[in-house]
């Protein structure tokens, strides 16, 4: 059987230069803990890792720890367990494989980090029942745009519910639908 999940609010946010998606994931950091999915999703160079590394890099500033932030591409896996909240950067673009998947053991890092996944698509049937997810798509009139989709599946926390209210008002969201859908997932 296919699973099926609930869309609670979708925000779509068009034209947003690197400077407002480094704002949104700054907020974003803001709000986010242990336990919490973030999924990212969208085209080779479309903003994801940038994203990423926007968050991971808050929180290295603020526990005043200075590393780099390698891509997991190739390692698929990279954490940070010396920051508050622990994170894990999982890149799933190499990923081909089920089996694969379950050497990662991404039940174990979901419950005890701060997950952010590239490529969730490529998790097929193993995606867990709640998640943040943003999707990044390219905006053709300017290449340093993008256009977000910024989707809560199955969460109902007031902190981020507020993140979303106050990130139409601040950034003069174009289009804003509360309403609740079915969104079927492989």
């Amino acid at each position: 059987m296919e699973k099926m999940k609930l869309i609670e609010e979708e925000l779509l946010i068009n034209s947003q230069s690197f400077k407002d998606i480094s704002s949104i994931a700054k907020r974003l950091s803001e709000i986010l803990e242990i336990g919490d999915i973030l999924f990212l999703k969208g085209s080779i160079g479309a903003g994801k890792s940038f994203f990423a590394r926007c968050i991971i890099r808050e929180y290295l500033n603020i526990s005043k720890v200075y590393e780099d932030i390698p891509s997991p591409t190739f390692s698929l896996v990279q954490t940070y367990d010396n920051i508050k909240p622990k994170v894990c950067h999982v890149d799933l673009y190499r990923i081909s494989f089920s089996s694969e998947l379950e050497e990662i053991g991404l039940n174990n890092i979901y419950e005890n980090f701060l997950t952010i996944v590239e490529w969730p698509e490529r998790l097929g049937k193993k995606i867990p029942d709640t998640f943040i997810q943003i999707e990044f798509k390219d905006c053709h009139k300017n290449y340093d745009e993008r256009n977000l989709k910024i989707s809560l599946v199955g969460i109902n926390r007031k902190d981020i519910r507020s993140f979303l209210k106050h990130l139409k008002n601040d950034i003069g969201v174009l289009i804003w639908d509360l309403y609740f859908m079915i969104l079927k997932l492989l």
